[in-house]
């Protein structure tokens, strides 16, 4: 496995640019989607979201429930949370 260390500076904004090299070597091209976990007060890391392995997941969890619900079921559960906890 290649490793390489490269830094980042974060802007004012709080955005890190990811280095040409580490975006080069780990394929992440614009709109790439990254899970950010903190694991202390000074380490963070990142993974690398594969949409299509994400949509395949979901869509077999959903394949696999026995009792489906409605689009308006759904929206509704959404509404109900919505109101619960004061998000929009």
């Amino acid at each position: 496995m290649q490793q390489i260390i490269e830094t980042a500076k974060m802007s004012t904004r709080g955005q890190v640019i990811i280095p040409k090299d580490i975006r080069d070597y780990i394929k992440a091209e614009e709109n790439t989607i990254f899970t950010v976990v903190s694991l202390n007060k000074d380490t963070i890391l990142m993974k690398k979201m594969d949409k299509k392995k994400l949509l395949t997941e979901f869509r077999n969890i959903r394949d696999s429930i026995k009792e489906k619900l409605s689009t308006e079921e759904i929206n509704n559960e959404i509404r109900a949370h919505r109101k619960a906890y004061g998000s929009n």
